[in-house]
């Protein structure tokens, strides 16, 4: 499949995805995860239910992005339904864990609660409007 032609400058359009570099994050991603749970385990501790919610979120971030290079800059409608799914993924990973630093006693707890929050909805508004967006002008009319 070729990359659709730009209606203003006549040329093909330049993928939307790099694979490596996908590829690449969504191992790092899975590493991270890893690293994380490997971490709470080595210092003597059992890892608590943060721990294991940071190790399912960066597991399923790196599995997202290992999916998204592997279809490439094909299937356009998959990267999007791809996208908006991630999204929602996040939002709610943010309230999780905003609740659980929310049960923290102190103003500290409240304050980690509050951040993650506003910076999950943030970033799962602005991952669920740029990319359905951008990745518009790559379907191909028949």
């Amino acid at each position: 499949m070729e990359l659709p032609i730009s209606s203003k400058t006549g040329e093909p359009l330049k993928p939307f995805i790099k694979p490596g570099g996908a590829l690449l994050l969504g191992i790092t991603f899975i590493a991270l995860g890893f690293l994380r749970w490997w971490r709470s385990y080595s210092w003597g501790s059992f890892p608590v239910f943060t721990d294991f919610l940071l190790f399912i979120f960066f597991l399923v971030e790196g599995c997202v992005s290992i999916s998204r290079a592997k279809l490439g800059s094909k299937h356009v409608l998959a990267h999007q339904i791809i996208v908006l799914i991630n999204g929602f993924f996040i939002l709610f990973m943010g309230f999780v864990l905003s609740i659980i630093f929310w049960s923290i006693p102190g103003l500290l707890g409240m304050v980690y609660g509050i951040l993650i929050i506003i910076t999950s909805t943030l970033g799962s508004i602005i991952l669920c409007l740029y990319w359905p967006v951008k990745l518009e002008k790559y379907k191909v009319k028949n």
